[in-house]
């Protein structure tokens, strides 16, 4: 269900509400941005996912913005964070999609390829040319974002995925957390294995959790052991081959610790869309990939964690030591390309204005990194987070979840297949078929249509 708040707000209750230091000279200092109150009242839509750090912090600067220039009401919505791209298909299909909106940047082909999106000004953003903007942005998120010289998307957060380590259930077995932390594929399965605690057939602990709560996640922390194996969701032609013999020893890998090596059950957990990690949190998994991990959410769920500091992020395994790769995403704000001028006018100064304070989005969403290049990354507020360096070089080496215009059929495809394989032991291969012809289907369909 999605939430929603006009923003009509009073100067007290923003000011209020402001709690992180710096915010008022960042409002002094863009306070001549600000529209004059005699124009002419105006309201824009503007949805995005939700998180537990980054949604508040979204929500936060659109109250400033809406204080600062009293005659725009924005209705923000938001909804979980598989079902965002699902909404906005939905909503491009019927007339009634936001004027604005956070996107994933999986879903960046499918927009444009529907001719979906607005350009935007880089000017209005501040930046002098094409050229200046792209030089401040990782190449690859640009990539994603501009068709022929036009930029149709303005880079937010930018990460990859670390491996999360309990480090005191580490060296309850024996495990030096700093040095014995798995680097190879196998190397997670015998660790995962030392770490498993059962009661008999069930489960009290898991040395290590695969997520299977929802198919954006299957997808992300599939992708980079499919990578790593050699393989490739599409070939050239477009024709899906995750179900080729890279693709067969990707899932192999996947389904290897629970049914090699015992040290994972699927059908146990208790994570949701909003803390995937929840399984982690509560100590009933050693180890879970996953999107950095705000402290405030640690402390939320298990203060004795915090307060103890016995977790840790590392590099994914890989194929070999120190190769290790993991999903890299981000998000773009975007807007709609029916929203009327002046909407779109409002939209890209609300943009500029949210982007404008990036200390200000660590303070209150750290420890998730940005995709503009310098001007954060040393900031001594940003590198006193424990092992920064660490969530930073996971998403400088990370590898992008496939560019295609099916991605939601990809997903859920894919997500149908591994609860297959895992839950019901299938057989891999001909389950990678199933798969693989059902994208054909689909990718088929989206171009007749």
């Amino acid at each position: 269900m999605a939430k929603s708040d006009s923003m009509d707000l009073t100067r007290r209750a923003v000011v209020g509400g402001m709690g992180a230091a710096g915010l008022g000279a960042t409002y002094a200092a863009l306070a001549p941005r600000a529209y004059a109150q005699e124009k002419k009242p105006i309201k824009v839509s503007f949805w995005t996912f939700d998180n537990p750090q980054q949604r508040p912090w979204v929500n936060k600067r659109v109250k400033l913005f809406t204080e600062q220039n009293p005659h725009v009401k924005i209705d923000f919505q938001w909804f979980a964070f598989g079902d965002l791209g699902k909404k906005l298909s939905v909503g491009f299909a019927t007339g009634t999609a936001p004027d604005g909106f956070v996107s994933q940047d999986w879903f960046m082909p499918v927009w444009l390829d529907k001719n979906l999106l607005a350009p935007l000004d880089v000017g209005k953003l501040g930046y002098a040319n094409y050229q200046a903007f792209a030089k401040d942005f990782a190449p690859a998120f640009v990539e994603g974002a501009t068709v022929n010289g036009k930029v149709y998307g303005y880079p937010m957060w930018f990460y990859g995925y670390c491996n999360y380590l309990n480090t005191k259930q580490f060296k309850e077995v024996g495990l030096d957390p700093d040095k014995d932390w798995p680097q190879t594929w196998d190397q997670l399965g015998e660790v995962a294995k030392k770490l498993t605690v059962k009661d008999g057939d069930k489960f009290t602990r898991q040395g290590f959790k695969f997520a299977m709560h929802a198919a954006q996640w299957t997808m992300i922390q599939f992708n980079p052991i499919l990578v790593g194996a050699g393989g490739s969701w599409f070939d050239q032609s477009g024709k899906c081959i995750v179900n080729n013999d890279a693709g067969v020893r990707a899932m192999t890998i996947r389904a290897s610790i629970a049914q090699k090596y015992g040290a994972e059950d699927p059908a146990d957990s208790i994570a949701t869309n909003p803390i995937p990690g929840m399984d982690f949190l509560k100590e009933r998994a050693s180890m879970f990939f996953c999107h950095p991990l705000p402290l405030e959410l640690v402390k939320a769920q298990n203060p004795a964690m915090l307060e103890g500091n016995y977790f840790r992020p590392v590099q994914y395994p890989g194929s070999a030591p120190g190769k290790g790769i993991s999903t890299a995403y981000g998000f773009n704000l975007v807007i709609n390309a029916g929203a009327s001028p002046d909407k779109q006018e409002v939209l890209h100064d609300l943009y500029k204005f949210m982007m404008s304070d990036l200390v200000d989005a660590w303070r209150d969403a750290a420890p998730f990194t940005f995709a503009k290049k310098g001007g954060w990354e040393d900031n001594a507020e940003v590198q006193k987070f424990p092992y920064v360096n660490e969530i930073i070089k996971a998403g400088s080496n990370g590898v992008a979840l496939p560019r295609t215009l099916v991605f939601n059929e990809l997903a859920d495809s894919m997500h149908r297949g591994v609860q297959k394989i895992m839950l019901s032991k299938a057989d891999i291969k001909s389950t990678l078929n199933e798969v693989a012809a059902e994208v054909d289907r689909a990718t088929a369909a989206y171009k007749k249509a």
